[in-house]
């Protein structure tokens, strides 16, 4: 069985102007529009995942898990392309959302409540800046074992799911592959990875002044940040030079940082998902 191709957004977001940003964070609009999501259910969510990880209906396979990842690098080279560096978070995210795959029987990105890949990525890689892109698919033979090549030949016939595994700016790869008796369900996340906080981010975090010191050591070095709600495009929120007043209400919020591409212009990327409050 094979999944319906569901390709993410570009992880990279818009470039922007500081002055557009300027303008941004002095609109007297903004704080009155900013509507955080709940925490309670992306609280739950993570620790569902983090349940799922401990406590999954299966097995995980770390060797199939390579060879997937062997394979994914093989159909790279053979285009040009460079492999993808294995990371951990985003392997977190793969496995957990097998296992939760597994523990549903919901075979989608999304799940029931509305989780998708980048809630994903951003409450269990918590170091990693760029957005991601997963594919799925899950496998029972009517004869013989399921195979690492038999996957990837379901991922290269899907459009969307060929189009992940040879997007030119993905650079870093997780998968995560659950073995339920003779069945296999197995997931790939993939993200441009555009920078790295120094450690992970704490998911609960009291100010906004704790988002901005998350960004202190990051390389490369991010100045200026905006914040949106998790996984949406709007940004409800830019901080200048590092964190300003406290005008974000409780709930759950996305990091968005900045990313410089020359004089004056950032390109607006993804972080971790925060409790605020």
């Amino acid at each position: 069985m094979l999944s319906t191709a569901l390709k993410m957004s570009p992880p990279i977001g818009t470039t922007v102007h500081r002055r557009t940003l300027l303008a941004v964070v002095g609109s007297s609009l903004l704080p009155a529009c900013a509507r955080a999501a709940l925490s309670d259910p992306w609280l739950a969510y993570e620790r569902r995942l983090r349940t799922q990880l401990a406590q999954r209906r299966g097995d995980f396979d770390p060797d199939f898990e390579q060879d997937l990842a062997d394979l994914g690098d093989i159909f790279r080279r053979a285009r040009g392309l460079r492999n993808l560096t294995p990371d951990p978070g985003l392997t977190l995210a793969a496995r957990a959302h097998a296992a939760d795959v597994a523990r549903t029987g919901v075979f989608d990105h999304m799940t029931p409540e509305g989780f998708g890949p980048a809630a994903r990525v951003g409450l269990l890689a918590r170091d990693l800046i760029g957005a991601p892109a997963e594919n799925i698919a899950e496998r029972l033979n009517a004869i013989g074992p399921v195979r690492p090549d038999q996957i990837m030949g379901q991922w290269k016939t899907s459009p969307g799911h060929r189009a992940n595994l040879l997007a030119t700016g993905f650079t870093h790869v997780g998968y995560g592959v659950l073995r339920r008796g003779a069945e296999v369900i197995a997931v790939g996340a993939y993200a441009e990875v555009s920078a790295r906080l120094a450690g992970p981010a704490p998911l609960r975090v009291s100010s906004v002044d704790a988002i901005g010191e998350a960004l202190a050591r990051a390389t490369p070095r991010i100045d200026q940040f905006s914040v949106s709600e998790p996984g949406a495009e709007p940004l409800i929120e830019t901080y200048l030079e590092g964190p300003g007043p406290q005008t974000l209400p409780p709930g759950a919020w996305q990091l968005r940082p900045h990313l410089s591409t020359g004089e004056h212009k950032y390109q607006v990327a993804w972080g971790p998902v925060f409790l605020l409050g």
